[in-house]
Formats: structure tokens, C-alpha cells, sequence
């Protein structure tokens, strides 16, 4: 245990020195952010580490900075703790997409349904369909047939004039 409280930075507590966690904490508690493990990481590399921008970027959240603008920072900044905040945004999304899929594939499924309850309850409409199918296979032979006189009559030699008689 002696070994973890090395670690944080603590000044003589006999001196009346406050260590790193307790000006962390205090700081959090004056702006009112949750005693978070992903907040004390943050306010730790606002107020002790190497990027300034990052406190700048917390000042400006204002007095009273939100939880998601503070994981925003954090996940700029690629903080270690909040990485589980990225694997959730990602399932998330995913569950999010997923449902919407699922509504779609509802919505299709009640429109096919509908379709095919109108096919069945339309009293001739089987027939008509046949009817109708029968009429198109005709034509398409009248065509074919057609095509084929008008290419042999195209072809067939022209009659010769007399134009001595």
C-alpha cells in the first residue's frame, strides 16, 4: 500500500502540503464534476500534466462544465480512462442502427402482408393476373410473326419492268 501512495504525488502531509489527489478533488468539488476515476484523470492532466490546451478546454466549459463535454475533452485527448466510453459509443450505434434495420424490415413485412391480403381478397384478381399474362404472351408472338413477314417481304425479289411493251 506504501508503494500506491508513493505514486501520487504527496508532499509532506506533516507540512500541511496538500498532495495531488486532494487539490484534484477539491477543484472537482468547487466546479461540481462526479468523483469519477475518469474525471480525476482528466483534472489531473489539466492541472499537472505537459498539455495546457487541456485546462484551457475545461475553463471553457464554464463554471459548471457538463459530463459529456468533460468525456468530449477526454476522448479528444485519448485519455487511457475513457476508452470504454468509445467501446460503448460503439455499441451503442450499433444497437441504435440495428433497431432501425429491424423497424425497416417490420415496416416491409406489414407492407407485404397488406399486399398479399388484397391479392387474396380481390375476387378476380388471380384471373385478371392470367388473363392479362395470356394477353402479353399473344402479343409477343403477333409481333414475332409480324417481324418475320416483314423480313421476307423486304427480301423477296423485285418484278422486273418491261418498259419496251
Amino acid at each position: 500500500m506504501k508503494n500506491s501512495q508513493t505514486s501520487v504525488s504527496a508532499y509532506s502531509i506533516d507540512d500541511e502540503t496538500e498532495t495531488e489527489l486532494e487539490v484534484i478533488g477539491r477543484f472537482m468539488t468547487r466546479l461540481k464534476v462526479k468523483n469519477l476515476p475518469r474525471n480525476y484523470q482528466l483534472f489531473h492532466e489539466a492541472l499537472y500534466g505537459q498539455d495546457r490546451s487541456l485546462a484551457e478546454e475545461i475553463e471553457a466549459l464554464g463554471p459548471l462544465p457538463s459530463q459529456g463535454g468533460l468525456d468530449e475533452i477526454g476522448l479528444k485527448h485519448r485519455l487511457v480512462s475513457h476508452c470504454g466510453l468509445v467501446a460503448r459509443k460503439s455499441e451503442s450505434d450499433a444497437a441504435e442502427m440495428l433497431r432501425e434495420v429491424a423497424e425497416q424490415l417490420a415496416k416491409g413485412l406489414l407492407k407485404k402482408q397488406h399486399f398479399a391480403r388484397e391479392i387474396d381478397t380481390a375476387p378476380h384478381a388471380h384471373a385478371a393476373l392470367d388473363s392479362l399474362n395470356a394477353s402479353l404472351s399473344n402479343l409477343m408472338l403477333y409481333e414475332t410473326e409480324l417481324t418475320e413477314r416483314l423480313k421476307n417481304c423486304a427480301s423477296l425479289p423485285k418484278p422486273s419492268r418491261n418498259t419496251g411493251a
